[in-house]
């Protein structure tokens, strides 16, 4: 559904991710994850279009869902359930159904009723093909699920808060990607805690492609089947196809790995270069010395960077008055 190949990323000169491929397929619920400035939200846009590559292609294949970390709805002057329903098209189908009812009731000859009827059959026909009433109670339920009550539906996009606005956005790419990618960034914001819940609940029954970024860690253990973490000191992907609780244990695990190879090389190469020191005096053994000092040098040379650790703030709130 989404094909990544040869990929490189860069935020001006600097270079987030250097030739990373990878595929969204469906059924598969991605976590993207690392520490901010690794390139998250550079990724998902570029996975949606919106942004090319420095390097590389990105291909679609079905319908893609975007929701941006900081999209607000469009289509202000559209009521909340026509932009909802916009995304599959039953906006215009709609808008045709309520003019001809209009017409039809305003008739003022047999003929010009016989016309709107016409009409209006011609419109109805076109609604139910896209789903009719049903698919607009599905989009009431999308919205009354992400905290819009039913009475904003009839009402103006642009009259709405900047967080509604928001929730109307999702409700729209969540409403229009059945069997699509999903490609959300920060989905939870302005959500409250029922509202997130079941956003939890309807992604886990998605059987298209998702693609989320999030810093609710109880989202992700819920939701995602695979991990993909941003190195940004190797500027590449680590691919985990687990959950979320097993990338944490598997991520561990690797970084102890990763620590004691890195000890045992740098403790090897000291070694080497010790031996090298006191061997280059004599001139019988002073090629010998050289060539453990290469091998000790390409030895350093052959292990990963050191890993930064990620600093994590600590706060602790006081306990609020009654």
């Amino acid at each position: 559904m989404i094909t990544v190949r040869g990929v490189e990323l860069r935020a001006g000169a600097r270079l987030l991710l250097s030739d990373i491929s990878f595929t969204v397929s469906p059924g598969d619920r991605i976590g993207l994850v690392g520490r901010n400035g690794a390139g998250k939200t550079t990724l998902i846009t570029a996975l949606a279009g919106q942004a090319g590559p420095a390097a590389g292609a990105v291909t679609h294949a079905g319908r893609v869902g975007f929701l941006a970390q900081d999209s607000r709805a469009a289509g202000q002057h559209l009521t909340v359930i026509d932009r909802i329903l916009s995304a599959r098209g039953l906006d215009t189908a709609l808008h045709r159904l309520r003019t001809t009812e209009a017409e039809m009731a305003d008739a003022a000859s047999p003929a010009a009723l016989e016309r709107a009827m016409s009409a209006y059959a011609r419109a109805e026909a076109a609604f139910q093909a896209g789903g009719g009433y049903a698919a607009e109670a599905e989009a009431a339920r999308v919205a009354a699920g992400l905290g819009l009550p039913h009475r904003v539906l009839s009402e103006p996009v642009g009259t709405l808060s900047g967080g509604q606005r928001r929730r109307v956005e999702l409700a729209r790419i969540l409403f229009a990607g059945q069997q699509g990618v999903l490609l959300l960034d920060e989905p939870t914001n302005h959500l409250d805690a029922d509202a997130v819940a079941w956003l939890r609940t309807f992604l886990q029954a998605h059987t298209g492609g998702l693609v989320v970024i999030s810093h609710d860690t109880s989202l992700l253990a819920a939701v995602v089947n695979r991990v993909f973490h941003l190195d940004a000191t190797r500027a590449t992907i680590d691919i985990h196809n687990t959950g979320w609780d097993t990338y944490l244990a598997q991520r561990q695990t690797d970084e102890r790995r990763r620590a004691r190879e890195r000890t045992s090389a740098e403790r090897k190469a000291a070694t080497l270069h010790a031996q090298a020191d006191r061997m280059k005096a004599r001139s019988a053994t002073a090629a010998m010395a050289k060539s453990m000092a290469r091998r000790a040098d390409r030895m350093l040379a052959g292990l990963e960077p050191a890993r930064r650790t990620e600093r994590v703030a600590r706060i602790r709130l006081p306990e609020p008055a009654p």
